[in-house]
């Protein structure tokens, strides 16, 4: 597990974590010259029970606050520095402050400097921070008296520490790995290596995530924990992670590793927000700030999604508009400061990390937002297709789920009978019942209208259904199935709609039908013989429906004859072998590639064939054979 520790400039964090760890954690030369922490450190040791703890030492003055947000946003415990000599000071309340906005409800309290005060002064001091912690997240936090330079105290402040871990839950394998990255180095002989705390799922060598924002695909070279190298790095674990495919000038602190799904890279986030009470005033719509999620800081301007500003101590819905792309998911927590003068005022939650623009004061809007705070996959999937149909892709784009899980929930709720899967297409069973009856009456609407007319296509169909063609087109093909439409190519009609043929259009349809036979093995194109026949795609139409013409694609044709000539060839070749190739098909119809590939496409489509790689299996008589 990951502990952060917490607290005022010059009250002993670093000391403190040299002495329980023997790693002074100030890298810097500027920090150890001057004898303050500027920037992170990390340490690590094992705590009496086993457990490996990584320490992130974070610098306690108020120029630095931003780079202590960097370190504690993946924390499990905090370790609250307080010196025993001054007590509770001002970065103590706002590093308060910010534990609690992020919800690190795990913690010790360490009294440092304890051998530089007598009883009396310590029992005041704990009682002064007892006072500070009251209603923070902290507020049940143990109490530890020790002094680094005495080395008093440390047995104690460890047997806690593991105490309070041991009560801490496991990080679970929750999706894709992710690591929003807080350093970033060049290694002699190795290249970019990046280091942060690993959450969600697994990272091994080989893997290939991408950096976000971005998205530029980069190889995992190289994994260590505690300068050990490791293969495979498990959720919770503090990481260096050795890269190729970026440079240590193309990646930087805030940008986050993650593999696909994992994060969403995005400009506008819908949240939770919670002024702090402390805050001087409540946000002006339009006001901008400094937002901080994981490692990264943006400039963020605010809008309002409840009808009046949030007071300092209030809570309510915002949108936050970015100066420039961030990797974020729901879930999770930042932290606002105020740019001048730079002061923490609130944070909260993500609870869309793609957020669309919403009207202000929509009381639909606000209780969808609740619904994607809670994060219930099936809830999220639920709203998602309530108002139409939506691929797997724009689905978990939509919930922010992974795809692992959005197929799973998609699998749920088609078992309960609440959706429909298509082909890529999913839908609710009531909008794809809506869309259905729609479907049926735009083709009655038209038969009525042309009884001699032929079929819709999609495309005519996306004026009066609001769904897109390619949908539509699966729609169809789900009521063919049913029997309740059919397909003609790329045209629709009821099921017992029929175009009837004068006696003109009987000899053009015999010419029509005549011309394609005389192709032989090598049929000409279905608009050659049209016009060679004097017919029109209406007839071509009419002649499928009563099954003379067999279309196999849109301007491939044969005659029901020929056709059944073809099929039969074919059914022969599976006489002696469980399959076929589209080469096989060629050579014993004496035809082209493209003549044998459109029937097999046909064949496929009908489920008397079906394609394995490269060949075809045969499934089963065509009950249309004539």
């Amino acid at each position: 597990m990951t502990v952060g520790t917490a607290g005022h400039v010059d009250h002993g964090k670093s000391t403190l974590v040299e002495a329980l760890t023997s790693i002074f954690p100030d890298r810097l030369a500027e920090e150890r010259e001057r004898g303050l922490t500027i920037d992170l450190g990390f340490a690590w040791f094992t705590l009496p029970g086993g457990r490996e703890v990584s320490v992130i030492d974070v610098p306690g003055h108020e120029r630095f606050v931003s780079n202590m947000l960097a370190g504690v946003g993946g924390i499990d415990a905090v370790l609250l520095v307080i010196a025993a000599d001054e007590g509770v000071m001002p970065q103590t309340r706002e590093h308060l402050d910010i534990i609690d906005l992020l919800e690190i409800d795990s913690g010790v309290v360490a009294l440092t400097k304890a051998d530089l005060v007598d009883d009396e002064w310590a029992e005041l001091v704990e009682e002064d921070v007892r006072d500070a912690l009251q209603g923070s997240a902290l507020s049940a936090a143990p109490m530890v008296h020790v002094s680094a330079a005495a080395r008093t105290g440390l047995d104690e402040l460890v047997e806690t520490l593991d105490r309070v871990l041991a009560r801490r839950p496991v990080r679970p394998d929750s999706g894709g790995a992710r690591i929003p990255i807080d350093r970033v180095f060049a290694m002699p002989g190795f290249g970019t290596v990046i280091t942060g705390t690993l959450s969600g799922g697994p990272l091994r060598v080989g893997d290939q995530p991408g950096l976000y924002p971005g998205g530029r695909s980069v190889r995992v070279r190289g994994l260590q924990s505690h300068q050990t190298t490791i293969d495979t790095a498990r959720p919770g674990r503090r990481v260096a992670v050795n890269l190729s495919g970026t440079s240590p000038s193309q990646t930087r602190r805030g940008d986050v590793l993650a593999m696909e799904d994992a994060v969403f890279e995005t400009r506008r986030i819908d949240a939770r927000l919670r002024m702090l009470p402390s805050a001087p005033r409540a946000l002006k719509p339009g006001e901008d700030v400094s937002l901080h999620i994981g490692a990264a800081s943006r400039v963020a301007r605010l809008r309002l999604l409840e009808s009046d500003p949030i007071p300092p101590g209030g809570s309510g819905w915002v949108q936050w508009r970015l100066d420039a792309p961030i990797a974020a998911r729901r879930g999770d927590r930042y932290v606002t400061r105020r740019l001048s003068p730079a002061t923490t005022i609130g944070g909260g939650s993500v609870a869309r990390a793609l957020a669309w623009h919403a009207p202000r004061g929509d009381a639909a809007v606000l209780d969808a937002l609740a619904r994607a705070a809670v994060g219930d996959p099936a809830t999220l999937v639920r709203d998602a297709l309530a108002d139409g149909l939506v691929t797997l892709a724009d689905l978990a784009r939509r919930t922010e789920l992974d795809s692992a899980t959005t197929k799973q929930t998609v699998a749920d709720l088609t078992a309960a009978g609440e959706v429909r899967m298509l082909r890529n297409y999913v839908g609710s069973v009531q909008v794809i019942e809506r869309l259905t009856s729609e479907l049926l009456s735009a083709l009655g609407s038209h038969h009525e209208s042309d009884p001699g007319a032929a079929g819709l296509r999609t495309s005519d169909l996306v004026r009066t259904m609001d769904a897109p063609a390619d949908a539509i087109g699966e729609l169809a093909a789900v009521a063919a199935a049913e029997g309740s439409v059919r397909l003609e190519g790329p045209r629709v009609s009821l099921a017992g709609h029929t175009v009837e043929l004068n006696a003109a259009e009987e000899r053009a349809a015999l010419r029509v039908l005549t011309y394609l036979d005389e192709g032989g093995s090598m049929p000409q194109p279905l608009t050659e013989a049209l016009a060679a026949g004097g017919g029109t795609r209406r007839l071509a139409t009419a002649l499928a429906q009563d099954g003379r013409l067999v279309l196999l694609a849109p301007d491939i044709a044969l005659s029901r004859r020929t056709y059944n000539a073809w099929l039969r060839a074919v059914r022969s070749l599976f006489e002696s072998s469980p399959s076929v190739t589209v080469r096989e098909v060629r050579d014993a119809l004496g035809t082209s590639r493209k003549y044998a590939l459109a029937l097999l496409e046909y064949l496929d489509s009908r489920a008397i064939t079906r394609r394995v790689g490269d060949a075809r299996l045969w499934l089963g008589e065509d009950s249309e054979q004539a």
